[in-house]
């Protein structure tokens, strides 16, 4: 199958910065590159809405800017209303005539692109970056019960466009299975999102002795940013940091930085472009990224093609891409004592050994190179399989959930207050004697006012969630 014109739909684009928008971004301009007709249909990012000739990294694309609002709670996100979108994507996508829609989620602009799509003559291609609970969470502000029941709902809707489409895509094989386990009969393929290597070979050499850490992302509470900042406070004062993003939490994070009075050692910057994003990481002697939620973590790939030392939380995708003791090193999630010894340990390095460190971030990027990913999703619009890649085959997954995952996914179907203190508990019932302020650090920096009573609460709930588990096994 021929295919020449392509449509990527998705409900975040350049110049917006999170993963999605940077896969995007990187492979609609790629296909432009390799001589396709691009047509990017995205969320218009202020009240000015329309079709465009946008330049991103130097290639004119044409780009359908959507009327769009923002997100509640998201200050930085947008979105189309869905009341008549079928309809007007429909007339859109029959005008451009393309071979090929690709959408990026099961949500909103993916799913009326996807019932817009004329069955027969355009071939539907789906990637999901999207976790379908970890969304509803971050989104909406609601009672549990409510955001289960939106859970199911999202998913509902993720098995019906899903099943629609030709084939559905996921950046690596852990997100690939967990896709499968809750949509059953349905096959998903793992191609890297993919980094562009070129973008950071300018980038300078990795100093040591700079002693800064850097993280880019969006400043979100699934992100976690707030444990890094109380890991900076238990490091040394030489130590700096420089945070790159915005988000929903920037407030909370500012305040909670001056909390721990740490606010003449850390920078924040928001509104970069990738050209400045590419020249922070140049002063960066580490990056780190705290995140639990991640399905790849586009910014953790661009900073080990900047060849930087990875320090990343032990959870998801991020083991995949942060080999400990070789490109970096894994803390325990919501840790930020495990944290701050892990990058005592990376300014420990004699030069000899923080060199290797850069070289495998280097090598391991290399295995993600945006032109591998742009070969196979050819492939994929093409009609054929992608090539299996080597680092796709991860391994190190345990078949079998622990009890501390057991625990979280239990605690997580339960109340707000007990979710947020499961971590804390999991490092105490592993034999670590902190304060109470680091066990229930996600508590305090969501609720400002705690009481002896809301802990004794935490404590107790946890307490009887454990005993259920004992009792299943």
């Amino acid at each position: 199958m021929g295919v020449s014109t392509l449509v990527i739909a998705c409900d975040t684009f350049a110049p917006d910065r999170n993963g999605t928008a940077t896969f995007a971004k990187n492979l609609a301009t790629s296909m432009q590159q390799k001589g396709y007709e691009v047509h990017v249909i995205a969320p218009a990012t202020s009240k000015l809405y329309g079709t465009f000739r946008e330049n991103h990294d130097g290639i004119p694309l044409v780009v359908h800017r959507l009327k769009s609002f923002r997100l509640p709670f998201q200050p930085v996100q947008r979105f189309v209303n869905p009341v008549g979108l079928t309809r007007r994507l429909s007339g859109l996508i029959s005008a451009i005539g393309p071979d090929v829609v690709h959408i990026q989620s099961h949500l909103n602009l993916g799913h009326h692109a996807a019932s817009a799509v004329r069955k027969g003559t355009i071939r539907l291609i789906a990637t999901n970056h999207l976790d379908a609970e970890n969304f509803v969470e971050n989104v909406l502000q609601a009672p549990q019960f409510v955001k289960n029941f939106l859970t199911k709902l999202v998913m509902r809707n993720a098995s019906k466009v899903f099943r629609s489409a030709d084939a559905v895509i996921a950046p690596n094989l852990r997100a690939a299975l967990m896709l499968e386990s809750v949509i059953p009969n349905i096959k998903v393929f793992a191609v890297s999102g993919g980094v562009n290597l070129t973008t950071y070979k300018k980038v300078t050499k990795a100093i040591q002795a700079n002693q800064v850490i850097t993280y880019v992302g969006r400043l979100d509470r699934e992100k976690h940013v707030y444990v890094l900042l109380e890991a900076l406070a238990r490091l040394p004062k030489a130590m700096k940091l420089e945070v790159i993003g915005s988000g929903s939490q920037q407030s909370e994070l500012l305040a909670l930085a001056k909390e721990l009075k740490i606010e003449s050692r850390v920078t924040f910057f928001e509104d970069l472009n990738d050209e400045q994003v590419a020249e922070k990481l140049g002063i960066a002697s580490v990056f780190v990224m705290p995140s639990i939620q991640e399905l790849q973590s586009m910014a953790t790939l661009e900073a080990m093609a900047a060849g930087r030392p990875v320090v990343a939380a032990n959870s998801m995708a991020l083991p995949n891409l942060v080999a400990d003791g070789v490109n970096g090193y894994l803390f325990k999630p919501d840790s930020p004592s495990d944290l701050a010894q892990k990058l005592e340990r990376v300014f420990a390095l004699s030069a000899k050994e923080y060199e290797s460190f850069c070289q495998a971030s280097l090598a391991k990027a290399a295995q993600h190179d945006l032109l591998h990913t742009v070969a196979n999703y050819e492939r994929i619009y093409a009609g054929q399989e992608p090539i299996p890649s080597e680092m796709l085959n991860e391994s190190g997954y345990a078949s079998e959930p622990t009890v501390a995952a057991r625990l979280t996914k239990l605690v997580r179907r339960g109340s707000k207050s007990i979710e947020r203190g499961a971590n804390g508990v999991f490092e105490r019932l592993d034999g670590a004697r902190g304060a109470v302020s680091e066990s229930f650090s996600d508590v305090r920096f969501n609720i400002e006012k705690r009481s002896r009573k809301v802990v004794r609460k935490l404590s107790s709930s946890l307490r009887a969630a454990l005993e259920r588990i004992r009792k299943d096994d």
